[in-house]
């Protein structure tokens, strides 16, 4: 019976962790956040990830570190980490990049000021815009069908994904060789 618990287990974490968590052993399994809450895509990684060239592993214990990354970023006022991993879809499409994909949640209120303070976009931007779609976006490592009327912006070395109704996040940090 445990086995059966075990593999029923670890097979709903294989669909739904967000790649961020360490599948060694079905006794072993690190808890991660599924992709239904994070949108992040579903590769299954270290908890821990280093990727190649990246200054810091992709790990919420590194996240001051990583939002320091120049020109330096920040998140809403308020908001709550839900994960951060690595940028593994933009490392295989751009020879010698590396990245952070930071999922998170924050009030509307905080979302709107936060797009106003650091976007080219006024904040009322958000609801006009089309929805963000795939690849040609540059944001495959967003599960953007996870995601209701998904809507972006690039600035500096980040693009920021949110969701509409405003409430959930993503903020990707880029970086690469010179």
């Amino acid at each position: 019976m445990k086995m059966r618990l075990c593999s029923r287990w670890c097979r709903v974490l294989m669909l739904g962790v967000a790649g961020l968590s360490v599948l060694t052993s079905c006794a072993l399994v690190e808890p991660g956040v599924n992709e239904s809450e994070s949108g992040m895509s579903s590769e299954v990684g270290m908890s821990v990830v280093h990727q190649e060239g990246a200054p810091f592993p992709a790990d919420v214990e590194y996240l001051e570190d990583i939002l320091a990354i120049p020109p330096g970023n920040s998140l809403p006022a308020g908001a709550e980490v839900v994960g951060v991993g690595p940028a593994v879809k933009f490392a295989e499409y751009y020879e010698g990049g590396w990245g952070y994909v930071i999922a998170f949640t924050a009030e509307e209120q905080a979302i709107r000021d936060y797009v106003d303070e650091h976007t080219s976009f006024s904040s009322s931007a958000i609801d006009d815009y089309i929805v963000a779609s795939g690849p040609g976006d540059g944001l495959n490592d967003v599960e953007l069908e996870s995601i209701s009327r998904p809507w972006r912006i690039g600035f500096g070395n980040a693009k920021l994904v949110l969701e509409r109704p405003l409430g959930r996040g993503w903020l990707l940090i880029r970086g690469a060789p010179r």
